[in-house]
């Protein structure tokens, strides 16, 4: 009986050390922050220069584009403007984002090209295989705003 006390303590004490000594080697856990997509766009008015064929004159382009502004690496990222085209790219890393420069301009995966400008706007949104902050994965973009006249008075009513 006195060996297998005996026997019971060092393997409580063999268990205990080894326990000890794991969770003394064991650093503090950082887990990465997740992805975050954020989606891009806008509408600008672009005026040629004297000489130009009128088609390249005066025109309007609109753009959306997404890029990853968390620490994970989404996948199968989407791209959808709303009644619009749609894209989609197997990853999106870190930092990185659906444009690509080509040497002379920023490629936007999803970009159109007007004659002439006039009031317009663009919007969609974007999401991946990953759960992330979905506060920014829509998007709305216009090139006209509504002003009112600051002098403008309300008509007196009555009297």
């Amino acid at each position: 009986m006195r060996a297998s006390l005996k026997r019971a303590g060092a393997a409580v004490l063999a268990t205990v050390g080894i326990a000890a000594g794991s969770l003394a080697g064991t650093a503090p856990a950082q887990a990465a922050t997740p992805g975050d997509l954020q989606i891009l766009g806008g509408i600008e008015c672009h005026f040629g220069q004297w000489g130009q064929p009128w088609n390249q004159a005066w025109y309007m382009y609109r753009w959306m584009t997404v890029r990853n502004i968390g620490d994970t690496t989404m996948h199968n990222v989407i791209l959808n403007e709303i009644n619009g085209a749609s894209v989609r790219v197997k990853e999106l890393k870190p930092g990185e984002s659906m444009s690509k420069w080509n040497g002379n301009r920023w490629v936007r995966p999803i970009e159109t090209r007007w004659f002439g400008c006039f009031p317009s706007s663009i919007s969609g949104f974007t999401f991946a295989n990953e759960a992330e902050n979905l506060t920014n994965n829509f998007g709305y973009w216009q090139n006209f705003r509504r002003m009112d006249n600051p002098g403008q008075q309300t008509p007196p009513t009555g009297s």
